[in-house]
């Protein structure tokens, strides 16, 4: 019989941490790519040639990138292109789009570094900087200009409130004369 109670406390324990688990926290990074080259030695893996790195909800598109390992776990990766670009769909906040000549994404950190001509658009607000760093965790954003490229000060873009059909209702104010006040 106790055998069984510990099979059932097994199972409750790891349903729980699925259950848990966030939508980007998928370990499994898959990268696609035309050519690769890895060196054993620093640990450092090129890819190029239409890049496309995907983790859960989390996708990146690229010409070029290096994924840099310590500890054979993946610590850094860096992403080049005219623009690179980098989504991702969160069921609390919607869908994050960013572009980017230079992505840097810190996976066990849970960041996204932009670099030149930076662009984050999320619920429809855009920020426009030299560089922008989000934290995917607490879904935060810094962003800068830079005064040596033409993207000298930040620029935020916020929509305007839409307002929904269903809520707004029309109001008419009659005046009749025939009752008594």
């Amino acid at each position: 019989m106790s055998l069984f109670k510990l099979l059932l406390a097994s199972i409750f324990i790891f349903s729980g941490s699925c259950l848990a688990s966030d939508e980007y926290d998928s370990p499994t990074i898959t990268v696609e790519s035309d050519r690769a080259e890895r060196n054993e030695r620093t640990g450092l893996t090129q890819y190029s040639g239409n890049v496309i790195i995907r983790q859960g909800s989390l996708i990146i598109d690229a010409n070029m990138v290096e994924i840099h390992y310590v500890d054979n776990q993946v610590n850094r990766i860096i992403c080049n292109g005219n623009p690179a670009s980098y989504q991702q769909k969160s069921s609390t906040s919607g869908q994050v789009l960013a572009r980017a000549e230079i992505i840097e994404y810190l996976p066990a950190e849970k960041l996204i570094n932009l670099k030149t001509n930076a662009s984050l658009s999320k619920n429809g607000t855009l920020i426009k900087g030299d560089s922008i760093n989000y934290d995917i965790a607490s879904e935060t954003w810094r962003a800068k200009g830079d005064n040596q490229s033409n993207q000298k000060r930040i620029q935020l873009v916020i929509p305007p409130l839409q307002k929904d059909e269903d809520t707004t209702q029309d109001i008419t104010i009659t005046n009749d004369a025939s009752k008594p006040e």
